[in-house]
């Protein structure tokens, strides 16, 4: 995860209101836990690929299929 430092708008005296603060910050945290979320999934198919297409080449290496009593 990538932090950054959060420049919200500060008022006359320099403060920033909680709720614009926490406003941004929940923003931004949906943003990148989307993009997680996008990135993993991506991810676990490619996983799932590559587990079917290693016990296809193995199972027809092997001549036997999975699921199949010897």
């Amino acid at each position: 995860m990538h932090v950054t430092k959060l420049c919200a708008s500060a008022d006359a005296n320099g403060l920033v209101p909680a709720g614009a603060y926490f406003a941004t910050l929940s923003r931004k945290l949906k943003d990148v836990t989307a993009r997680e979320s996008a990135v993993r999934a991506g991810l676990d198919e490619e996983d799932r690929e590559l587990e079917a297409l290693y016990r296809r080449d193995s199972a027809s290496r092997a001549n036997v299929y999975a699921g199949a009593r010897a």
